[in-house]
């Protein structure tokens, strides 16, 4: 236990020291980058000190889910690299102290910070991730951004707009071209704003169009129905809008019509499992992918520690500027492997769920192999 507690204490210390030196480096630099945007939002916003802290506070959440499993890597050579310096290794090898002995506390561990990432990558970022949205220079997230053309393929309404914005889950001067089931107003309608409402008593989930100007008479026409299903809902029969408003059920989000990538990189995992199910959506091979990567993720992170523990563990000795370049050679066929098989999956090359687990795959073995040594 005392050997556990003491290489245990030394990973913790190499975790913190590498994680903070690395968020720092890439936070002062970014903020130094950006700090006109800053300053030019710290007067609205209660100071400079609060506009970084609400900008860099959530980011640290990403920043932790997109390090975690290399600082842990980072963490365990520093810790073991620490240990052979100072010969206390070699103290403890010639105690009679397994390698495996040794290598326990450090894949504990990183088995911990595996699971807080999971916990994090689940429960946290989606709480955030429309902070990500916004940039430096779109802090309050009312700056208008350019607007693709998107298609509900539950309903085949195709939305188009002159921009987006963010803040208010607005498109501005949406036209919503219309298909020929849908078709008794016309080929489309044009409105001056579209802005996503959440489901409520009054009605379903969709888009509230306001200042519509085409067509000229919405007030007074009947709501479109498709099967049992009513689409776009009118003055005529809906008392709770205001004149020259109709409201478009819809199930797609504001997040999802703009093509935002952060509703799927950082929506938890049971949120991507609805999306797929959901027919209006009709999303790519990138979101299955994505799910099976989640589960797939904690077992790549120690399969990484894995690759690099031996390198110190092993029986041949080496230097510890030798062994932290072989473990940033490692980390990056790491990664490669990574990169390249999800690349496979998102270019059809080959199905999600094997793009995901391919890594491990060719991987898993080779860790278990390069690790033999340290169960003797």
């Amino acid at each position: 236990m005392l050997v556990d507690r003491y290489i245990t204490r030394a990973m913790l210390h190499a975790f913190v020291i590498v994680f903070v030196s690395l968020a720092g480096l890439y936070f002062v630099f970014d903020a130094f980058t950006n700090m006109e945007d800053f300053l030019a939002h710290a007067a609205a916003s209660g100071g400079l000190a609060r506009v970084l802290a609400g900008y860099y506070g959530c980011r640290m959440l990403w920043f932790f889910d997109a390090t975690s499993a290399i600082v842990s890597m980072a963490a365990a050579m520093f810790a073991l690299s620490w240990l052979e310096r100072h010969n206390e290794l070699t103290a403890l090898l010639a105690a009679g102290v397994t390698r495996w002995r040794i290598a326990r506390p450090v894949l504990v561990l990183a088995a911990v910070v595996s699971v807080v990432a999971l916990v994090n990558r689940e429960l946290c970022l989606p709480q955030v991730r429309t902070a990500f949205a916004r940039n430096a220079q779109d802090l309050r997230g009312d700056r208008p951004l350019p607007f693709e053309a998107r298609r509900d393929w539950g309903t085949d309404i195709l939305f188009r707009g002159k921009a987006a914005v963010t803040a208010a889950c607005r498109i501005e001067a949406p036209s919503l071209l219309m298909p020929p089931q849908l078709g008794d107003y016309g080929t489309q309608i044009d409105a001056a704003t579209a802005v996503w409402q959440p489901a409520t008593a009054d009605h379903p989930a969709g888009w509230l169009l306001s200042g519509v100007t085409e067509p000229a008479d919405i007030d007074r026409l009947p709501p479109l129905v498709s099967g049992d299903r009513t689409i776009v809902c009118t003055r005529a029969t809906a008392s709770w809008l205001e004149p020259r408003q109709c409201f478009v059920s819809s199930d797609v989000t504001f997040e999802q019509m703009i093509g935002s990538t952060n509703w799927s990189q950082y929506s938890s995992t049971p949120e991507l499992v609805r999306a797929i199910r959901n027919p209006s959506l009709g999303v790519g091979g990138d979101v299955p992918l994505r799910v099976h990567s989640r589960f797939v993720a904690p077992l790549l992170d120690l399969t990484l520690v894995l690759l690099g523990v031996p390198l110190v563990l092993g029986p041949s000795r080496r230097g510890v500027f030798i062994a932290v370049g072989l473990c940033v050679a490692t980390t990056l066929v790491f990664f490669l492997v990574v990169m390249g098989s999800q690349s496979l999956a998102t270019q059809d090359f080959c199905s999600p769920s094997l793009g995901a687990w391919l890594p491990l795959v060719v991987l898993g073995p080779l860790a278990a192999w390069r690790a033999q040594p340290m169960w003797h």
